[in-house]
This record gives structure tokens, C-alpha cells and sequence, in this order.
């Protein structure tokens, strides 16, 4: 892997890096929150067959972009050598809701630099990623992108919370396809 671009987005307060991995281009966005390093990778833009084929779905009556999709992740930060190995990130506090805040502005940039027609994602599942994890997931981000928005309560004093916001901006619109199980994630 060789790493062919490597800027500082002033507007974002974030680090980006291109590099090529099998073939393939990625951006890799990098931020610091806490003393915990992140990145965002984004994917090459796929059109709709190699969409299809991955195992992803549109939503119902939702056509694919004509500049088409990228996929995403994010993990810790531990050097570009193992991209494959995504995991689950366990944040305590709001330190969860500044990482999600700084995903979100990654994607904005991303958008904003190569004129891409949206993001796809699958959030991590399995034992180990709600092992001792109050909110599901997939809970998480149905409402950092707005498509839950019903009341919560404080588990210990049961008094209500506020509503949770979403995270990404009024120009976006977020769509969820659940299939074989799994949640996938298309943001226009």
C-alpha cells in the first residue's frame, strides 16, 4: 500500500490521506478525539452492479445516484496495515457523540472534494459488539441519522431524555435496508 496524498483539510480540522490498497482507491480521514487517534475510510466510487454485488440494496422505490456510492468505515487509528480487521469501538461518555460528529464532517469533506452521490454502510455486529453495550448499534445510528427520533429514558433514574438529534446536516437524507439480518445504511 502506498500512500499518494497527504493534506490537512483546514475547513474540517481533519487529515486526509489517499492510497491505493489491492487495487483499489481509498481516502482515509483521520481526527484525534480524546488521546484516541480515528479513522474514516471511504471507498472508490462503485456503481450499481458492483453495489448489487457486494450485497447491498437501494432503498424501495430509491434510485442508485448517477455519481454513484462509496462504502464506508471507521475504526481506531493503528496504521493502514490492516484494513480488514474493523472492530467494534467502545467510547465511554460523549466521547462517542464527538466521534460520530467527526465521522460526519469526514464524509462531508469527502463529498464536498470528489462530488460523490452518497455513502454506504453496515454497522459492526456480532456478540462481541454489543458485549456490555446498553444501546444497540444499529440504535445508535438509526438516530445519529435521523430515523429515530421516539423518546428514551435514563435507565437509572427513569426520568425521560431529550430527543436524540441527528448528526448529519438537513442536505442529506438517510435510508435504512435491513437484509438477511443486517442492517445497511444508504445516505443520498
Amino acid at each position: 500500500m502506498r500512500i499518494e496524498e497527504d493534506i490537512y483539510l483546514e475547513n474540517y480540522e481533519i487529515r486526509r490521506k489517499r492510497f491505493i490498497y489491492d487495487r483499489q482507491i481509498y481516502h482515509s480521514y483521520v481526527f484525534v478525539v480524546g488521546c484516541e487517534t480515528y479513522t474514516v475510510i471511504v471507498g472508490d466510487r462503485i456503481d450499481e452492479q458492483t453495489f448489487t454485488r457486494i450485497g447491498y440494496q437501494m432503498p424501495p422505490g430509491i434510485s442508485f445516484p448517477v455519481n454513484g456510492l462509496a462504502e464506508v468505515c471507521f475504526d481506531v487509528f493503528d496504521g493502514l496495515e490492516c484494513l480488514s480487521d474493523f472492530r467494534h469501538i467502545s467510547i465511554p461518555g460523549l466521547g462517542s457523540a464527538v466521534v460520530l460528529k467527526s465521522v460526519v464532517l469526514a464524509l462531508m469533506a469527502h463529498h464536498e472534494s470528489f462530488s460523490i452521490g452518497g455513502f454506504v454502510f453496515q454497522p459492526a455486529s456480532g456478540e462481541i459488539v454489543e458485549r456490555n453495550r446498553p444501546t444497540p448499534l444499529e440504535e445508535i445510528y438509526d438516530a445519529m441519522l435521523g430515523l429515530k427520533n421516539e423518546l428514551r429514558y435514563n435507565r437509572r433514574t427513569g426520568l425521560p431524555k431529550k430527543a436524540p438529534q441527528p448528526l448529519i446536516p438537513d442536505c442529506f437524507q438517510a435510508y435504512k435496508v435491513v437484509t438477511t439480518g443486517r442492517a445497511c445504511y444508504v445516505v443520498l
